[in-house]
């Protein structure tokens, strides 16, 4: 594992992991693929066209999720009646840069910048196959983090002035396509390793071998491609998040079917919920809600609404459900990081509260006095700071900034006091 990578994961380790302490309960994303007409050529470039009907994967978070991902990476996945197919663009201001210093069959691909997939198709979440492959098209492939004979498997790159991309083909066992409604427990992450960023679509606390955290890819059916258009402001108060479905069996309907309002409406047309869960740092954090949809030829952009309750880091997260309440797309925990304000308030408060009980058993004389007036004037600072609080949704970032500055200084002044009092006889 290169150095990068282990000081980047042992700084997750000494910090604490925000994406296993923020949430009460996790659930792993969710995504519905369709058959698709015609195979994508495997030839590292994702065109618009032959990947038009596949699935999206949701946005990536960063390892820990405490933050959102600088560098996007988008990908598609599909699959016909002989292989699941994987297309991938990885976003990257300086694709010149790229590390991509391997050039050997299962060399460790992992250093490099790199896609790396995880599949377990038993849905046991305990063994996997893991391939990666960095921006010159290199693979690599292992079974439960053990490098054994080479999987059947094609990959192709191409390096671009956005970024790269990749394209993947992974043929089924004996060439047949699972049911409709197979699941296979499967992750895509990347390793920008240039960058120095790891991310993923599921949210993993310490590094990526987590099967217990991999998303869920489910056959067939009726699935929808889901695409998050905007999240929101993703602060204080009321947000708006922008979400489109469309069919994606629209495309495999006879032209009669899918051009026909009468026969949509008699045979395709259902209702789908988008939902949205906001896990605050407590219960009083937290938000449910949902929004109807009506599913129709073509894509349909709804709005989202939802509201982040408490400063401090919270998660949000999208998933739809089609008309018998099942999850066929779910995203990942978007993190929403807000001025912890509230906390500091509470902590000085204490604080505060300490250095009285102290100041009440000092002795009477001017050294009680000092500290008297020392501490009212602490006290009504705080209580203009937790007053300026009351409006926190009127506030800006910068303003909860400097406001969050403040009473971080009333805090270290009322812990030099406490000091003080303790030791009146100090010089």
């Amino acid at each position: 594992m290169s150095t990068n990578r282990v000081v980047m994961i042992a700084a997750l380790l000494a910090a604490g992991c925000i994406c296993a302490q923020a949430a009460e309960f996790y659930t792993p994303p969710v995504v519905s693929v369709t058959l698709l007409n015609k195979a994508p050529e495997i030839d590292g470039t994702v065109g618009r066209q032959e990947w038009g009907q596949a699935a999206v994967l949701s946005e990536f978070v960063t390892l820990g999720g405490e933050s959102r991902v600088q560098l996007p990476t988008t990908v598609y996945l599909g699959y016909t009646e002989q292989a699941l197919y994987v297309g991938a663009k990885l976003f990257d201001p300086d694709p010149q840069q790229l590390r991509r210093e391997v050039t050997q069959r299962d060399g460790e691909v992992w250093r490099d910048d790199c896609l790396e997939l995880f599949v377990d198709t038993a849905g046991e979440r305990q063994d996997y196959a893991h391939l990666a492959v960095n921006a010159l098209g290199i693979k690599y492939d292992s079974y439960d983090r053990v490098v054994t004979e080479d999987f059947q498997w094609e990959a192709a790159a191409t390096i671009h002035d956005d970024g790269w991309s990749v394209e993947i083909s992974l043929p089924f066992a004996n060439q047949i396509a699972p049911q409709p409604g197979d699941e296979w427990i499967v992750e895509v992450a990347r390793n920008a390793a240039r960058a120095d960023v790891l991310s993923s679509w599921g949210c993993h606390n310490k590094s990526f071998y987590e099967p217990e955290n991999f998303g869920t890819l489910i056959f067939g059916g009726r699935p929808c491609r889901v695409t998050i258009d905007d999240l929101g402001a993703m602060w204080l108060g009321q947000n708006n998040a922008f979400i489109s479905v469309r069919p994606l069996y629209e495309f495999l309907l006879p032209m009669s079917v899918a051009t026909s309002s009468s026969a949509w409406e008699n045979e395709w047309q259902h209702a789908v919920k988008l939902n949205v869960r906001v896990m605050g740092r407590d219960k009083r954090g937290h938000f449910f809600d949902a929004v109807k949809l009506t599913l129709a030829p073509g894509p349909q952009q709804a709005p989202v609404p939802y509201l982040i309750r408490q400063d401090g880091f919270s998660t949000v997260t999208f998933s739809l459900t089609d008309h018998e309440g099942i999850v066929r797309w779910r995203s990942g925990p978007y993190p929403v990081e807000v001025p912890p304000v509230s906390a500091a308030l509470a902590e000085t408060e204490q604080k505060l509260g300490d250095a009285l009980v102290k100041w009440a058993k000092m002795a009477e004389g001017s050294k009680k006095q000092h500290a008297q007036a020392m501490l009212e004037e602490m006290l009504m600072a705080w209580r203009s700071l937790n007053d300026r609080y009351q409006k926190r949704e009127q506030m800006k970032r910068v303003e909860l900034e400097d406001l969050l500055l403040k009473v971080q200084l009333i805090t270290k002044q009322t812990e030099v006091l406490t000091t003080e009092i303790s030791n009146p006889g100090a010089t």
